[in-house]
């Protein structure tokens, strides 16, 4: 699945919003959309956008150890990285998709959401 064809905002906001259990789905999607709304650029509203902004600043691929990594190098000067430290602690818990404190550290931040988008598109 690109990058292009991942769940929008939109369909992220309204999945959340119909989905009347707290499943492994939906937590996961609300700490998506915790990310969203803490990372501090202007005008990023999309998880693709988050996504491109993620590959300009970590080192890739988008996994575990890369944004743990990141987010210690942001614990260093935390002048005017408290919205992005805030961001990346929601994406790492999201590599504990099952809620079991077992973090998934082979799979990348990508695959999670496109494992959120397909599960979210395939429900009717």
């Amino acid at each position: 699945m690109s990058i292009s064809k991942i769940i929008t905002l939109d369909e992220l906001t309204d999945k959340i919003e119909l989905e009347k259990t707290d499943s492994k789905f939906r937590v996961c999607a609300e700490f998506l959309l915790s990310a969203l709304n803490d990372w501090p650029t202007m005008g990023l509203e999309e998880p693709k956008d988050l996504l491109d902004e993620l590959t300009n600043d970590v080192s890739r691929p988008l996994t575990y150890e890369n944004l743990n990594s990141y987010q210690n190098g942001l614990r260093i000067s935390v002048s005017g990285n408290a919205w992005k430290m805030e961001s990346v602690t929601s994406l790492l818990e999201m590599f504990d998709f099952d809620r079991q404190g077992n973090f998934d550290k082979t799979a990348t931040l990508e695959t999670i959401i496109e494992k959120l988008t397909e599960h979210y598109r395939a429900e009717k």
